[in-house]
């Protein structure tokens, strides 16, 4: 689309409380961290729904929503369920959600409504179901969803979001569920979670590829093009989650309370929580634009949500006397905040009419949230009127070619972000600032140009789109996410004005990888002293006794060090290792410098460090222990067959004996010790009664670590169970 064409557009969208008609629909919003508990088949969850559509006892006023979005946070994982993605939880999710609306709104009532489930979309134990009233139901389009995991190590699906868009008459809504990371003091952790799923969702209305995808196919020039819709090999259209005009976000985003937990407690037993509100990590955080910008939350006139004991009104009473929290959220955003309707009646986009927690619905140790949103919708265009107005528009656009054109100035200038010397795991950060020095509101992007190699890798905060007023400034911060086995990056970034000159961005970065991203041959040889029995921890190769022998068939020797050092303790714990709280707690830059400094003596260092950046260095080889080739000719076209286990455990063996030495000891190596640490059947149910899935997070994360993510998921996951010997465990 050119530059004036998308002029026209906007031009056209500005005035389109003029041949647009509006209505008034109920939306229900919800959000439930479940805590892996069973989906009760003794109980509705009518509270939930009730407590915020019914007004008051008084005028017995139902409101009765016309789309019902709810959101689920751990769903019950015990018994490996995901390991071989079974959707039979959800399905018990989904079946419990429709007994309870057709409990509430289906039964006995006089219109005969109905409603239909639009979609759902699930990753992990982050689950999103949206129905919509049947009545309605063909007036939904262009419906897609997406999901972006945030967890361990950044791919691991524990935390993360899911989302479903679509067309509702003649307006785009999009619903977000997240589930962020947890702990007190994780408040940067939870506002990295935000940017990464806000930047990297993507919806089509095709088949979806990734967000890298998205990029491409935006155009980023006036010159450049969209791929042709007519070719069905790509959608042809992409929204991200900005892109929409109304949105919803829920789930259990972990913000805290910062303040003592006495005093918290003691607010909450007077009944005095707004002072609370104040502290509230999530609304610090909006105010000073680190997080969603531009979203909405009413006043909260419940008390924090997070933690309770079970099927009790008491706080968390166990040793880890968790701050009480409103973890549980639901946050809104329009495009518009009003709109104009018949010309003369001004309404405002979304109004809530009841924000609320159910307090009677004790099985979790989080309580549900809900909303009741009275929403304007873009109900019918007419085309008429509208034709008219844009034949008026293309005869002014002649004079408006000329006139408003949006100006900006760049600090610093030119903009060039230079990275040098970044190693594995850092972060660094560029401030841009941008000022609108025009005399028009401007609206600015930051995109890859067609020669983009490294934009997966860049996070924006706030995220872009971002409109600037007249003579107002957008501070933006750029971090680069050093985790890639690229030496040297440079490219080129476009800070896209609409309807005005774009600036170009440099981007230098140089890393220093060190031991990372190294090919085991890479490696400086491994050496071993014969006399005293053990392997010499330095990289350094020379060597005057005979008795010092070069190991040609050994794996290098930090993977020796990390290793052997875990098989010499006794605290080696899977389950603890993967505990949400442990790992929000790691900082494993220390062990990282060591390991570059080449000393391998990981005694003053915890096991979950030693055993975490182990795990970073297998992720980091270009090719993965059992190499790309192997699996392909393993499970290429075999998807069923080696679900078996009995298939899996005699693949495993041939996989073995293909094995190049230095990786196959290395293999052993690494099997042996997960030998060790590997749970019993019983630790793994207490676990998943405490905890949720660690389990399943394990072995996804340790399965990735062996195959990278080039097999799906059902067959990392029987892979790495037919290496140890280990039945799914039920």
């Amino acid at each position: 689309m050119s530059n004036s064409l998308k002029r026209l557009e906007i031009r056209l969208k500005e005035r389109e409380d003029e041949y647009i008609c509006y209505k008034q629909f109920y939306i229900l919003v919800g959000t439930f961290n479940v805590n892996n508990r069973q989906a009760p088949a003794n109980i509705l969850l009518k509270e939930w729904f009730y407590k915020v559509t019914y007004n008051n006892e008084e005028n017995k006023q139902m409101y009765i929503p016309d789309i019902i979005a709810v959101g689920f946070q751990e769903i019950d994982t015990s018994g490996g369920a995901y390991i071989y993605d079974d959707k039979r939880k959800e399905d018990e999710w989904e079946y419990m959600v429709r007994k309870t609306i057709k409990s509430c709104y289906e039964k006995n009532n006089e219109e005969n409504i109905k409603f239909k489930l639009l979609n759902r979309v699930r990753l992990m134990g982050i689950l999103l179901f949206v129905y919509v009233r049947s009545t309605h139901i063909s007036k939904c389009t262009l419906v897609s969803r997406s999901s972006v995991p945030t967890g361990f190590m950044g791919i691991a699906g524990n935390k993360g979001g899911v989302g479903i868009r679509f067309r509702f008459y003649e307006t785009d809504i999009c619903f977000v569920n997240s589930h962020f990371a947890s702990g007190d003091g994780q408040t940067q952790r939870r506002n990295d979670d935000y940017q990464t799923v806000e930047s990297r969702m993507a919806f089509t209305d095709g088949p979806t590829y990734s967000i890298k995808d998205y990029f491409w196919y935006t155009p980023t020039t006036a010159e450049s093009s969209a791929p042709n819709p007519q070719n069905s090999s790509f959608p042809s259209q992409w929204w991200k989650i900005s892109d929409h005009d109304i949105i919803f976000w829920c789930g259990d985003m972990n913000y805290r309370i910062s303040q003592p937990n006495e005093q918290v407690r003691k607010a909450i037993s007077e009944l005095s929580t707004v002072p609370l509100q104040e502290k509230d990590q999530l609304r610090c955080e909006m105010k000073l634009d680190h997080v969603f910008t531009g979203y909405y939350e009413p006043t909260i006139n419940f008390l924090p949500t997070y933690k309770f004991d079970i099927n009790t009104d008491n706080y968390d009473t166990s040793e880890k006397l968790r701050t009480p929290s409103w973890t549980d959220r639901i946050l809104y955003r329009s495009k518009r905040l009003k709109v104009l309707n018949d010309n003369q009646n001004e309404l405002e986009t979304i109004q809530t009419i009841n924000y609320s927690c159910a307090t009677n619905i004790k099985f979790s140790d989080h309580r549900p949230v809900s909303g009741l949103y009275l929403v304007v919708i873009k109900y019918e265009c007419d085309e008429k009127l509208s034709n008219r107005i844009r034949e008026e528009l293309i005869r002014e656009s002649d004079r408006i070619e000329n006139e408003l054109i949006p100006a900006i100035e760049v600090n610093p200038r030119p903009p060039q972000i230079i990275f040098n010397h970044i190693r594995y795991l850092d972060k660094p950060n560029y401030s841009l600032i941008i000022k609108n020095i025009g005399e028009c509101t401007c609206v600015c992007t930051i995109v890859p140009s067609s020669i983009s190699t490294s934009f997966q890798y860049l996070t924006f905060s706030p995220n872009p789109p971002y409109t600037i007023n007249i003579n107002q400034e957008q501070h933006i911060n750029i971090s680069f996410d050093a985790k890639t086995n690229i030496k040297q990056i440079s490219d080129i970034l476009i800070l896209h004005v609409e309807n005005g000159a774009d600036t170009f961005i440099t981007l230098d970065i140089t890393l220093d990888n060190g031991p990372f991203s190294l090919s085991l041959d890479e490696y400086p040889s491994t050496f071993y002293d014969n006399e005293n029995k053990k392997y010499i921890y330095t990289n350094d190769n020379k060597f005057h006794s005979e008795h010092i022998i070069e190991m040609i068939n050994d794996p290098p020797i930090i993977f020796i060090s990390l290793i052997d050092c875990l098989r010499e303790r006794n605290d080696v714990n899977l389950l603890f290792i993967f505990n949400n709280d442990i790992q929000d707690s790691l900082d494993l830059i220390p062990i990282r410098n060591q390991i570059y400094e080449n000393n391998y003596d990981f005694i003053n260092y915890s096991t979950p460090e030693i055993f975490m950046i182990l795990l970073h260095l297998l992720q980091s080889l270009p090719q993965p222990l059992i190499s790309y080739e192997i699996q392909d000719k393993m499970f290429l076209n075999t998807k069923e067959y080696f679900l078996r286990q009995d298939d899996m455990t005699k693949a495993v063996s041939i996989i073995v004996e293909r094995l190049k030495t230095k990786e196959r000891n290395l293999f052993f190596r690494f099997l042996i010790l997960l030998k060790k640490c590997w749970p019993t059947k019983e630790q793994i149910q207490k676990s998943n009664e405490e905890y949720g899935n660690i389990f399943n997070i394990a072995i996804d994360i340790l399965a990735l670590s062996i195959l990278h993510e080039h097999l799906d998921r059902n067959q990392r996951h029987a892979f790495i169970l037919a290496c140890l010997n280990e039945e799914k465990k039920n």
